[in-house]
């Protein structure tokens, strides 16, 4: 044993090749250090990056604090339309967070303020998983503001700016200290009421984030139209100055808006069962609303046709005064009930007369006719008398026994009573051996009417 000791320790050749041989092995591992040591399985991911923030390999991958990995390789890459350009990270985790949820999001944080930076992944909550290979998409990544970029927006001229400012400032508190004193004094109530106004804002039913995304909507419309807002603000000068001229009354009116507001708010609730009962009318309305076009045109003929007869109702109620006098004292009459018990029956009797005689009125006007030629058939006539006289015309063809026919056996007793038709003797007569009036020929109405010379006009 003491033989074999002495003979290693006593050959330096087999020494130093034990040596570079360790030395070459450490050289290999340090090297491959950074894309993982050899002979160790990983969980290997990559994400994607709009800007890498100056990343290099082998920063660590941390979750809450603790590294979980590395980053092996940084490559740029194109967008599937070309117009753009993104980083892509490959991540190698250590098989302990195995199986990421796809919600899980990735940032880019700094580690110290001279730059260094390492990658934080915060896992999700999903039960689907990223299996080895895939990705984090752009959308879940992000990357913290770094001190330079926040350093490098004071360039010169904002530098020179910012002078001009504090300059400026300076000169404005420039023998104000009583003035300033005051405003520090009210700064206390201030904040005390601003805790109010900011439970207001937070309170869930002000809906705070959707006035912001309207706001944020409004601002993303109006900015392509930049360019004429500012000859907006140079023509509204001239508000703003009259405005400004009217510092105390709009400082009044500013004062008063919370009353009026506080107002408002009673009213809305009181208006707001009649405003929800005005809705439901006018929807119940809306069926009539759509009729109301015919309804009008209606409306208008019945005008149309009702203005003349407006015009003549002062002479028909001047004429009436006398007949309603009369109608008047009949009604006061005790017999006027008795009489209204038989008329009923009376009315019955009368109602089949009336159905008969009312169509030969209105269309042969019979009385009209016999009144107008009453008096001149009562003077009027001929070398045999007047026209009142009754004579028959008897043909002695038919009023004899005769082998032979009478040629004209045109003979009518009855009147005739056909509608659209009047009495014998205004229809027209046709030769032929036909007894009674001629099939389908009538005589049609008689002519109307009119009253007598001096009569006053007005309804009859």
């Amino acid at each position: 044993m003491n033989r074999r000791r002495s003979s290693l320790a006593g050959s330096p050749v087999l020494i130093g090749a034990a040596t570079a041989l360790i030395a070459l092995v450490a050289v290999v591992l340090s090297y491959n250090a950074n894309k993982g040591l050899p002979f160790i399985s990983t969980y290997d991911i990559s994400a994607e990056v709009q800007d890498a923030k100056k990343l290099t390999t082998s920063v660590d991958v941390r979750i809450g604090g603790k590294r979980v990995g590395q980053v092996s390789e940084i490559k740029a890459m194109k967008s599937k339309d070309g117009k753009r350009y993104f980083s892509r990270l490959s991540l190698k985790l250590d098989k302990t967070v195995a199986e990421l949820p796809v919600d899980t999001k990735l940032r880019i944080r700094p580690k110290s303020i001279i730059g260094a930076k390492f990658v934080e992944l915060y896992p999700g909550t999903s039960t689907k998983t990223i299996a080895a290979g895939g990705t984090i998409p752009e959308a879940d990544t992000s990357a913290s503001v770094d001190l330079d970029e926040v350093t490098g927006l004071f360039d010169q001229n904002l530098r020179r700016s910012y002078r001009g400012v504090i300059k400026e400032a300076a000169n404005g508190f420039a023998g104000r200290g009583a003035s300033l004193n005051e405003g520090l004094d009210a700064i206390p109530p201030t904040l005390s009421s601003g805790t109010t106004f900011l439970r207001t804002l937070s309170d869930p039913s002000t809906q705070l984030s959707r006035f912001v995304l309207g706001l944020d909507a409004t601002t993303q419309a109006l900015l392509p139209a930049s360019d004429n807002l500012s000859g907006l603000f140079v023509a509204a000068e001239t508000t703003l100055k009259a405005i400004g001229s009217e510092g105390q009354a709009l400082g009044e009116t500013i004062q008063l808006t919370p009353s009026v507001e506080h107002a408002t708010q009673s009213a809305s609730r009181v208006a707001a069962p009649v405003l929800r009962d005005a809705a439901a009318l006018a929807k119940e309305l809306r069926p009539g609303v759509r009729q109301l076009p015919r309804t009008v045109a209606a409306l208008h003929q019945v005008a149309v046709r009702g203005i003349p007869v407006l015009k003549r109702a002062p002479v028909l109620g001047t004429q009436l005064q006398a007949t309603l006098r009369s109608v008047d004292g009949t009604l006061q009459r005790k017999s006027f009930g008795d009489s209204l018990t038989l008329l009923t029956p009376t009315a019955e009797n009368l109602l089949p007369a009336l159905q008969l005689l009312t169509p030969q009125q209105t269309t042969c006007n019979y009385v009209g006719l016999f009144a107008r030629n009453a008096s001149s058939a009562g003077s009027a006539g001929d070398e045999n008398g007047n026209w009142l006289r009754i004579g028959l015309v008897l043909p002695l063809a038919q009023t004899l026994r005769s082998p032979d026919a009478d040629p004209n056996l045109h003979y009518q007793v009855y009147p005739d009573n056909d509608p659209g038709g009047c009495a014998v003797g205004s229809e027209p007569y046709r030769s032929g051996k036909t007894i009674g009036p001629v099939p389908g020929q009538h005589s049609g109405a008689n002519p109307r009417t009119s009253a007598p010379a001096g009569t006053p006009k007005g309804p009859r």
